[in-house]
């Protein structure tokens, strides 16, 4: 027996004590960050038309403080990924809350429209580290064995920031207007401080990440993004073929991204493995991600945006959203029993299923609908884009594991900016085909309508007897009574645009439904069909 044998074996440490009343530490600084990441995006991005009159600006001017934000957020979790892994967890967890804190304060103190814009492009960079730190909180709020359910939950956290924000903004717009917004980022901001620093993260390995030509590959990869954004963002406003700059910006987005391909495919260790993005699973993946994004754009851009038209705002929507972000918590917990299989494809057709009757039920609407009526359809599709977005996220993180982690930088990029880039793809569609729907509409109602005709006589005959009392003069009665019926086409002419939409989205889910239906169908029939292949080579 040789002397190694002779040598027993080391005993294995023993395993950390899983402590619960820590893991709910780390559970409520997660939920403390998710919120103060969601709102921070939110608050402004859903109070848009609150905000233009106390910076002074147009609708379209207003616009671009949602354009700075995602122009800068949607590469910066590139880049911040890379530098915690060099940098360490500590260093990157004070640094990242402490730019963020500052430029949360830096809001209270903006006057004008540019200064807005400069600061929610900075903030748009130090908003994705606090994702970062979201998701590692919660994971480390669970045992080692139960870490892919802490990943899934906190990005749950990340999720409830939207909805909220439209409960909580109108009394805070009333109380302090733009600068109303930001004292609760500033809040926020301010105690996720003192908790990242009284609550520390465990450490992790730090590792060479960035590499020559590094800096070269970043600036055309962060360009190119942030020109897509931009055109995105303010092609509808300004109307894609009338704005000679928004094709400036495109053409010069392709160039860029084009040279990026071109650089990162001679390179030894790119930024994103390109190679690995072509590989099937990820093309799947990405296809999979696009379709969802775009029809779960449903619910800001055709269910808010159908409310907002009929005159309703977000004060008036506290119970809808009330009910969105049950249905977004729901979402994510129903995912949870389907851990153990990891069947997570089924959870994405059930998501498609939820998403088909939601927009065959809002395609329903009138001119006499209410927010209300929204509440099972937009819980519906609520609890349906959490589940994907659960499934789609652990799918992806489950093959990363599979490969060796070697691409964990690539998929976190992909999954985080191809998230936004999705979602603003999906408005930028939607709004486009609503603007051509309504312009449809309103011409075929106008077209319809005859002076001559005795129902059109007996309508503005109507509308003008609720001024009788304040116009005597016959001739102004009239002239409001023919105003008021324009405004009321032109209402009834966008709620059949909205329709329009709604049926849109149930028929591409439809289509989604049926071509993954497909697919599982075809991987089930080969499947069984190799099982007896494989038995009778086994026995041979």
């Amino acid at each position: 027996m040789s002397d190694a044998a002779a040598v027993p074996a080391a005993p294995a440490p023993p395993a950390e004590p899983y402590d619960l009343r820590q893991g709910l530490v780390f559970a409520s600084i997660s939920l403390l960050l998710g919120l103060t990441q969601g709102l921070g995006v939110n608050l402004v991005n859903s109070n848009l038309t609150g905000i233009q009159g106390s910076l002074g600006a147009t609708a379209a001017e207003a616009s671009w403080l949602t354009t700075a934000y995602f122009a800068t957020n949607i590469s910066a979790s590139l880049l911040l990924t890379k530098v915690r892994y060099q940098y360490g967890l500590r260093w990157f967890a004070d640094f990242a809350i402490g730019v963020f804190l500052l430029l949360s304060l830096a809001h209270l103190f903006t006057q004008h429209l540019a200064s807005a814009v400069f600061v929610r492009a900075a903030l748009g960079v130090a908003a994705a580290p606090i994702s970062s730190l979201t998701v590692l909180y919660m994971a480390q709020a669970f045992p080692p064995a139960r870490a892919l359910t802490g990943f899934m939950l906190g990005f749950a956290a990340l999720q409830i920031g939207m909805p909220l924000s439209r409960i909580i903004s109108g009394d805070l717009l009333q109380n302090g207007q733009w600068h109303g917004l930001h004292f609760v980022d500033a809040g926020l901001a301010l105690v996720s401080v003192a908790a990242i620093n009284v609550v520390r993260l465990r450490p992790m390995p730090t590792q060479q990440m960035f590499a020559r030509g590094d800096g070269l590959a970043f600036t055309l990869y962060a360009s190119a993004l942030a020109l897509i954004s931009v055109v995105l963002t303010q092609g509808r406003l300004h109307w894609w073929t009338d704005t000679p700059w928004i094709g400036l910006c495109l053409a010069a987005a392709i160039v860029l991204l084009g040279l990026y391909v071109l650089v990162e495919l001679q390179r030894d260790k790119p930024l994103i493995d390109l190679r690995w993005l072509a590989s099937p699973f990820m093309l799947r993946f990405i296809g999979a991600t696009l379709l969802f994004r775009i029809v779960l754009s449903e619910q800001t851009v055709g269910a808010v945006g159908l409310m907002n038209q009929l005159g309703f705002t977000n004060d008036q929507m506290h119970l809808l959203f009330v009910f969105v972000t049950a249905g977004t918590v729901a979402g994510f917990l129903a995912v949870l029993p389907v851990l153990p299989s990891r069947k997570f494809g089924r959870v994405g057709t059930l998501a498609l299923v939820l998403i088909m009757a939601a927009a065959w039920m809002d395609g329903q609407s009138t001119v006499l609908t209410r927010p209300h009526e929204l509440v099972l359809s937009q819980t519906l599709l609520a609890a349906a884009s959490a589940m994907f977005l659960a499934s789609a996220m652990l799918e992806g993180f489950l093959h990363v594991i599979a490969g060796g982690l070697k691409n964990l930088i690539s998929f976190i990029a992909v999954f985080s900016g191809g998230q936004a880039l999705a979602s603003l793809i999906g408005q930028a569609w939607l709004t486009t085909l609503l603007a051509e729907r309504q312009r449809l509409h309103y011409a075929h109602l106008v077209d319809g309508l005859q002076l001559a005709d005795p129902l059109v006589v007996q309508r503005l005959a109507q509308l003008g007897s609720a001024y009788a009392a304040s116009l005597n003069d016959g001739t102004a009665r009239a002239a409001q009574a023919l105003a008021l019926l324009g405004q009321q086409v032109t209402q009834q002419s966008w709620v059949l645009a909205y329709d329009d939409l709604f049926h849109l989205i149930a028929a591409v889910s439809t289509l989604g439904f049926l071509v993954f239906a497909g697919t599982h169908t075809h991987r089930w029939h080969r499947a069984r069909r190799a099982a007896p292949s494989a038995l009778v080579a086994t026995s041979s």
